[in-house]
Order: C-alpha cells, then sequence, then structure tokens
C-alpha cells in the first residue's frame, strides 16, 4: 500500500503513523482534526477493497458493529472510502495485545485470567444482545489498556469475511487456532462459537500455549474438529478442577454441550474467583519459553533427539540413494523444459496489455479495445454521478497482460445521474436512517457519533446535507447518531461513613437518597448502594444509600405476675399491650380465662424499654416498664 502518512480522510482524519498490519487491513494512528482527539484506522488491503462483494459486507457489518457502544468493547466511530481506500475509524487504545502479555509472562496467574475473562464476557453479552457474532475472537483482537481495562475488538469485521475458507492461508492461519469445529466445518455459527473461542483464549493464557497447532490451516481445523486438547492438568500439575471444568465446558465439539450464553460462562468464572482453591493456586515453575520457542519452530525436544539418532545411524547406502534422486529430479528437468518450448512454439497466443478505458464514452472506449485485438461486452449500464455513456467500469483492469483470444472485456456504462429527493432521517434510529437512504437512492456516508443529553441513544439527531434537497442518486448523505447521555462510573461507597459518601457525591454532582437498617456495622456506615459500585449510569441518577443504624437490639422476655382474676363474672378477657422499639401498642396476649385460672402468669417478649399494660375486661389493671 502507497505511503499514506500525512494523508487527510474524510476531510478530517489526519493519518499519524502505522501501528500495525494484519491478514486483511492495515492500522494507523491518526488525528481527528473535527472532534480535536487521536483516533485508530483500519485500512483495507487493496486485495480485500477491490472485491465488490466482500466491500458491501465489510460496510454492513462494520456500521452495525458500530451500534454497540459498551466499556470492554471497541467503539467505531466512523466508516468511510475515500479514493478507492475503504476505512474503518476506531477509539485508539493505548496499551498492548492479550496476546503480547501471554508471550512476555504465561502462563499467567489464574485469576488474572479469570478477570480478563469476566471482562470478554461483559463484551460478547453485549453483543450478542445486539444479535452481533464476532466470529474471530483471539488473544490478538483483545487488547489490555494501561489501566487493567480490557477491549474486545473488531466486531463486525470478522464477519464481513465469511466468504472466506481455510485454503486462505495468508488470512485464516491466525484464527483457524481459535476457530470453532462449526466453523471449521464451514457451518452455521451463532454465539456459541465465540464462547468456543473465548475457552481457547482461556486456554492459551492458563498454559502459554494453543490446544490446537498444525502446518497448515487444514490440519488444524480437522483438530478442532476431531481431537479433544490436552487437559491443562497435564500440563501444569494440580491445576484447579473447577477452572478445568469450565475450559473443557467451552471446548465441548457440539453447539449444546457448551456454556448457551456469555452470561453463564461469566457466572461460573466468578464462582471460580471466589473459591479457595483457585485464589490459593500458585503453579510450579514452567519451562513455558522453551515450549514456545519449539511451536514456532515446528520442532521439539523429542523431534531433536529423534533426529540426532537418525543421523547417527544412517546406512552407507543413503549417499547412493541421494545421488540417484538427484539424477531423477535432473531428467525430470530437462524433459519439463524441451516440453514446454514446443507447446510454447504450436500453441502459444499473442498476449497484449489491456488499455483502461474507464473515463471514456462508450465509443471511444471500444474503439481502444479493437485497436489492442480485445473483444468487448456491455455488462451493465447502470445511474451514475458519472456522465451518461461513459466507462464507470471495467473487468479486467486497465494495464492487465491477457490473451488476445480471451473472453470478452467487461464494461459498466453510465446512464447518468438519478435525482432524488435528501429524505428526514433527524430522529430515526440508525439503521431506519441507513434503510431509508438507501430506499431513496442514497448512500449512508460519514457516521459521527456524540453523546447528547437532550436526544436518545442510537437516534439521529443531525444529517449533512439538509432534507428535502435535489440531489443525483448514488451521492452520500453524511449524519450524526446520539451516543445518550454521557455516562459515568458509580462510585464506591460501600464501608464509608454518611459524611465521606455525602462529601464525594456532592463534589460529583450526583444526587442521592438515604435510609437506615440496623446492622452490625458501626452507625452511620453506609452498608448497600444502588445502582451497585462501578456500574454506568446516567448523569442526574440518583443513588440510593442504606447506612447502619447500629447493632439491632436484643430481644428480652419478661414474666407478667401475678395476675389474680375477679370471682365475678364467670369469664374474663385478658389482653397484654406492649410499647417498645418493635413498635407501639402491640397486643402479645389475648385469651378468655375463668376466676380458677387465678392467679396467671404471661410471659411478654420485646426489644428496647417496654411499657406494658394487663387489661380485664377493657379495665386497665397494671401499667409499668420492663
Amino acid at each position: 500500500m502507497r505511503n499514506m502518512i500525512g494523508k487527510v480522510l474524510g476531510n478530517r482524519y489526519e493519518i499519524l503513523e502505522k501501528i500495525s498490519g494484519g491478514g486483511m487491513a492495515f492500522v494507523y494512528k491518526a488525528q481527528c482534526n473535527l472532534l480535536n482527539r487521536i483516533v485508530a484506522i483500519k485500512i483495507l488491503k487493496p486485495e480485500f477493497a477491490e472485491d465488490a462483494e466482500f466491500v458491501r459486507r465489510f460496510r454492513r457489518e462494520a456500521q452495525a458493529a458500530a451500534s454497540l457502544s459498551h466499556p470492554n468493547i471497541v467503539s467505531i466511530y466512523d466508516v468511510g472510502e475515500e479514493d478507492g481506500l475503504y476505512y474503518i475509524v476506531m477509539e485508539y487504545v493505548e496499551g498492548h495485545t492479550l496476546k503480547d502479555l501471554i508471550r512476555q509472562r504465561a502462563p499467567l496467574p489464574v485469576t488474572e485470567v479469570i478477570e480478563i475473562g469476566i471482562q470478554i464476557c461483559d463484551a460478547l453479552e453485549c453483543a450478542h444482545k445486539n444479535m452481533i457474532v464476532h466470529r474471530d475472537i483471539k488473544s490478538q483482537n483483545i487488547m489490555i489498556t494501561s489501566d487493567g481495562r480490557i477491549k474486545v475488538t473488531d466486531f463486525g469485521i470478522a464477519r464481513a469475511t465469511g466468504g472466506s475458507t481455510i485454503t486462505n492461508t495468508g488470512n485464516v492461519f491466525g484464527s483457524v487456532q481459535y476457530f470453532s469445529p462449526e466453523q471449521a466445518r464451514s457451518d452455521a455459527v451463532d454465539e456459541r462459537s465465540d464462547l468456543y473461542s473465548v475457552g481457547i483464549v482461556l486456554y492459551e493464557a492458563f498454559t502459554g500455549k494453543l490446544p490446537f497447532n498444525g502446518d497448515t490451516p487444514v490440519s488444524i481445523a480437522l483438530k478442532q474438529i476431531q481431537e479433544q486438547p490436552e487437559l491443562i492438568s497435564n500440563i501444569i500439575p494440580g491445576f484447579p478442577r473447577q477452572l478445568e471444568a469450565i475450559v473443557q465446558k467451552c471446548l465441548a465439539k457440539s453447539p449444546d454441550d457448551r456454556y448457551q450464553s456469555a452470561e453463564e460462562l461469566k457466572r461460573d468464572l466468578k464462582l471460580a474467583l471466589s473459591s479457595a482453591e483457585v485464589i490459593n493456586f500458585k503453579p510450579g515453575n514452567l519451562e513455558h519459553t522453551l515450549v514456545m520457542d519449539d511451536i514456532a519452530n515446528n520442532t521439539f525436544p523429542a523431534d531433536k533427539a529423534s533426529a540426532a539418532s537418525t543421523k547417527r545411524k544412517r546406512p552407507k547406502k543413503f549417499f547412493r540413494g541421494v545421488g540417484i534422486a538427484l539424477l531423477l529430479v535432473f531428467l525430470f528437468g530437462v524433459f519439463s523444459y524441451l516440453g514446454a518450448t514446443l507447446a510454447r512454439r504450436y500453441f502459444e497466443v499473442p498476449e497484449t496489455t489491456v488499455p483502461d478505458v474507464i473515463g471514456m464514452q462508450e465509443e471511444e472506449a471500444i474503439q481502444k479495445l479493437k485497436e489492442h485485438n480485445l473483444d468487448y461486452n456491455i455488462l451493465d449500464r447502470v445511474y451514475d454521478s458519472a456522465p451518461a455513456g461513459q466507462v464507470i467500469d471495467q473487468n479486467p483492469k486497465g494495464g492487465q497482460r491477457v490473451k488476445t483470444n480471451r473472453p470478452p472485456i467487461d464494461l459498466i456504462i453510465s446512464k447518468g445521474p438519478k435525482a432524488s429527493t435528501v429524505p428526514n432521517i433527524i430522529g430515526l434510529t440508525e439503521q431506519e436512517g441507513i434503510a431509508l437512504l438507501e430506499n431513496s437512492g442514497f448512500e449512508p456516508g460519514r457516521i459521527i457519533r456524540e453523546y447528547s443529553n437532550q436526544v436518545p441513544e442510537g437516534i439521529i439527531m443531525d444529517q449533512n446535507p439538509r432534507a428535502g434537497l435535489p440531489l443525483s442518486e448514488g451521492e452520500m448523505i453524511n449524519f450524526t447518531v446520539s451516543l445518550g447521555p454521557e455516562l459515568v462510573d458509580v462510585p464506591n461507597l460501600v464501608g464509608k461513613t454518611l459524611e465521606e459518601a455525602e462529601a464525594l457525591l456532592k463534589s460529583q454532582n450526583i444526587p442521592y437518597k438515604v435510609s437506615k437498617r440496623a446492622d452490625d456495622a458501626p452507625e452511620n456506615t453506609v452498608i448497600e448502594q444502588s445502582p451497585k459500585p462501578y456500574e454506568a449510569m446516567e448523569p442526574g441518577t440518583s443513588i440510593n444509600l442504606v447506612i447502619s443504624s447500629g447493632p439491632p437490639a436484643q430481644t428480652k422476655r419478661i414474666i407478667v405476675e401475678p395476675i389474680l382474676l375477679p370471682s365475678e363474672p364467670s369469664e374474663i378477657t385478658v389482653k397484654v399491650i406492649v410499647s417498645d422499639d418493635l413498635g407501639k401498642n402491640r397486643t402479645v396476649y389475648h385469651e378468655k380465662h375463668t376466676p380458677e385460672d387465678s392467679p396467671l402468669s404471661i410471659p411478654v417478649e420485646g426489644e428496647g424499654n417496654m411499657e406494658i399494660e394487663v387489661w380485664l375486661d377493657d379495665i386497665l389493671y397494671f401499667k409499668g416498664n420492663g
């Protein structure tokens, strides 16, 4: 790809430096001059940009992924095209990949891996609820920020490569090691395929190596389908059984035997994090560096020993066999050369260079092709911003060498622009707006995402050009989508005094309400809060605090006696009323008695200072404190 440093895309993104290059794209660091912030830009490699079907999927899936908003997902700000360059503008993350961390420190502490796994599940839970399957979860796609937060990247992009197969070794080799069995078979995938890949990532982080390796993507894919991974406890003696069971369930060959949702997996990981066996586990010193080097070189200590032994035992006839083999190779080369020379003499067809006729009028382009002894075919006539009759595309492209007897050169001719009126998309959801634009003959252009306290999240709040303007069909309409109010993290107030909590909330302009409850914690200590600590909440949301009113009062038991009953009447109603910390005027005893029951002893229970009243047939018999 040509030098991109200094280039400005979309009249706002100035490319500063190259960050990395992968199987399908290059990633650059750039400055957004409109919002004055640093962003990352992923630009498709030319071989992908020339594939119209791939580009269509790429744009659709990237726009869908742009709707995701979550602290553990790298945000997508914009999708665009300029001068044949298709690009995605993303959040710039300072940090390193989980793959880098594994290479440097594997095997990682189990608690650290669990924390990473929980955050990956949080990201997938958000995506799966929005009907987006990642399809390419791997340690290279998991970023770790400088403050330790996990950011999952490349949402939507893996789906765009759905047409790729494991024979495309340049792009798929790094991913097939994390593929689910159904991906390896090119079957339909769902959320459970992502959870299989999470299992691979956990296995790699726990052990420092991948469960399945091979020389080719096909061999690795077959292992994903047919073989079971080596148990982690065989690699790391004493590895917690609870964690091993979680990884094994993730790596089940059948999706029905795996976790059915990211939420289920996250729940088990959190349970493991509270297990004494897990917390106290410390693996011994493993020679993982040697293992990783052997994998990289496709050799293992046993292989090296075997090779050395074989070298010592070579028979003397070995050198004679080598000589015969070299002779056969030489003769094969000679005859192949002679055959090729004769074939070219009798069957060679003249070649010519395909002229570039894009931009020419139809008649001029046809004449140019005839001058090069090439036939032509008008593949289609379409509405386009180019003048009517102008060639807007050809296949093969200009500059390619072809045989003169090849099939005709396909041409696409412009029918000229088709005028239409720009629809009003303000107030619609992003997907509704895109659908309306496409149905009206326009293309969605740059999508800007901004926080707004007035417009709900996901709603279009501005567009350019404006509605009602007559434009040629195919023009791009830029619009701004609301991210909703900018969320703030809920502070952790549990354990603080009411005075400390109030000071913190007031400094952040967060409203709050206070209630009390008896608790063993010191009086006026925050014992509960809602929303929970570290949750994201909208500005202006009130936090409910529950503070301790001190330890609960102890229940005490008092015997009220003697209660002497009169000889008349024959039946007397006895009622005992108590007022204490449990409530006022509580009727704790209400029974009928005869004079023969005298004297009575009545047990009474309460808390705190107890005021007791004894009534005989609605006449106060006794009143006192207990």
